[in-house]
């Protein structure tokens, strides 16, 4: 029988978190909306991949994916594994099939229907995604952060996946993601989830640092002091005015209102980022054009001249970012400790 002083082994509960992961960054990627020019973010990531000679899928680099419209379509692909230059090559070959010409349009679907059929970006998406368009959001490891607009609340609807927690995850397809945060308005139909309409998230964040900070911030507390964020735009033509150009009438409001709103948006929300964050563990890399063109204007001009633009401004401006900020685009390419390099 054993002694009344004899002394037992301190039994220590195991922790309800991965104790090793609080001592490593968290990484997060952010990509802006933009429709086609999306083609920049994905070419800028492909370049930035490419300087720090990092070739293959991002899944095992960065902890948190999130982004609007076209960039939450780039999320949740790279969430899954498929390769920068693969998104790049999809924005690529579809962007024309998904923006056709409006000249080849009736003009009764023009003034009573949206400007661009939703099922040619559903294609995209499905050749994109593949297989993996048929997932639920809960069930994808990474983190996923997208936004849609409700239309019915007229709030934001926040898609997550199963790596903010059951509770809190998304039962929608990634697919279905997919088309509610790139359903803009006028320029395609809203998509439906669970019976409630989606419309384009770049309504309320079409850049959503500061939404996936906030359930960063709330879903690991004890790594938040170790978050660094990498931030890419789509080039939006958005140079400073003079004050006077201010007073406008109706109709000179009309053709650029929406532009000047998202434009606000954006720098607001990366500026609020990098204040949570800091210089050293925020970047923002976008292109700031100096004159105004329909390419880094309008989100439809899917032509062979602003294709080239657009991926001539993406590289100069990756190329750019990477000899200011090169240690810390090569931290955050840098694969986490235990992953090793997938197909």
């Amino acid at each position: 029988m054993a002694s009344e002083n004899q002394v037992r082994p301190l039994r220590v509960p195991a922790p309800s978190f991965d104790v090793a992961s609080t001592h490593r960054p968290l990484k997060i990627l952010s990509l802006t909306g933009g429709g086609y020019r999306g083609l920049f973010t994905a070419q800028v990531l492909v370049e930035l991949c490419d300087r720090a000679r990092r070739p293959g899928r991002l899944d095992d680099s960065f902890d948190v994916f999130g982004g609007t419209s076209i960039g939450g379509l780039m999320a949740c692909a790279l969430a899954v594994g498929v390769p920068p230059r693969r998104v790049l090559d999809a924005i690529d070959a579809h962007g024309p099939q998904i923006f056709v010409k409006k000249r080849q349009r009736t003009l009764r679907r023009v003034f009573f229907g949206t400007l661009y059929d939703s099922d040619n970006l559903a294609k995209a998406i499905d050749e994109c995604l593949g297989r993996a368009g048929r997932t639920k959001l809960k069930n994808i490891d990474a983190g996923v952060v997208i936004p849609a607009v409700d239309w019915a609340k007229g709030t934001v609807e926040l898609f997550l996946s199963g790596a903010f927690g059951k509770a809190h995850a998304s039962e929608a397809t990634l697919r279905d993601v997919c088309l509610a945060t790139s359903a803009a308005p006028t320029y395609f139909k809203p998509h439906v989830i669970d019976g409630a309409a989606m419309l384009d998230g770049g309504l309320a964040a079409n850049n959503p640092d500061t939404l996936i900070l906030l359930e960063v911030a709330k879903r690991w507390p004890e790594r938040f002091a170790r978050t660094q964020m990498l931030s890419i735009g789509t080039a939006g033509a958005d140079p400073e005015r003079a004050p006077e150009q201010a007073d406008k009438t109706g109709l000179g409001w009309a053709s650029e209102l929406a532009i000047y709103m998202m434009g606000v948006q954006e720098r607001t929300a990366a500026a609020q980022a990098q204040r949570l964050l800091g210089a050293k563990r925020y970047l923002r890399i976008n292109h700031q054009p100096t004159q105004r063109t329909q390419a880094f204007e309008q989100l439809d001009q899917a032509t062979d001249e602003a294709r080239t633009l657009l991926l001539d401004a993406a590289t100069t401006t990756a190329r750019a970012a990477y000899r200011a900020n090169r240690s810390f685009v090569d931290r955050v390419l840098t694969r986490r400790p235990g992953r090793v390099a997938k197909a």
